[in-house]
């Protein structure tokens, strides 16, 4: 394996170890977005943007490897649900940007970790 495709893999696996924490966050701050704001919302809302910015650029480095064979995520797509929480968060409606999350980001982030642990551990079992 060639340093480039280990690093990917490297980059999935620190990915897919952050997906498996940033799921449960996206969850918990749904909530307070929806009108249970605590005094930390902004905070925690910022920390997870910071988080969902992290993924993207993994998958930016990435996507390449992750498509080799097929297409198994669609940059357009990605990129499309990214606008719409951008939107979201410019019109500061934190109702919309908890559905953005909810039915944009979050299955994109479970889908990531699902492919992230998928193919790290078939590329460890052929190294």
């Amino acid at each position: 394996m060639d340093d480039v495709r280990r690093l990917q893999y490297e980059a999935l696996a620190d990915g897919g170890n952050y997906a498996l924490r940033l799921v449960p966050a996206i969850r918990e701050i749904l909530p307070e977005l929806r009108g249970d704001e605590k005094d930390d919302t902004e905070d925690f809302k910022n920390q997870i943007f910071d988080g969902i910015n992290y993924i993207v650029e993994i998958l930016n480095g990435t996507l390449a490897l992750i498509n080799e064979k097929e297409v198994i995520i669609n940059r357009d797509g990605v990129e499309d649900i990214m606008q719409q929480l951008i939107k979201a968060v410019e019109s500061k409606d934190n109702n919309e940007v908890a559905r953005v999350l909810e039915e944009g980001i979050l299955p994109f982030i479970e889908i990531f970790y699902q492919i992230a642990s998928v193919m790290v551990a078939k590329a460890k079992t052929e190294m």
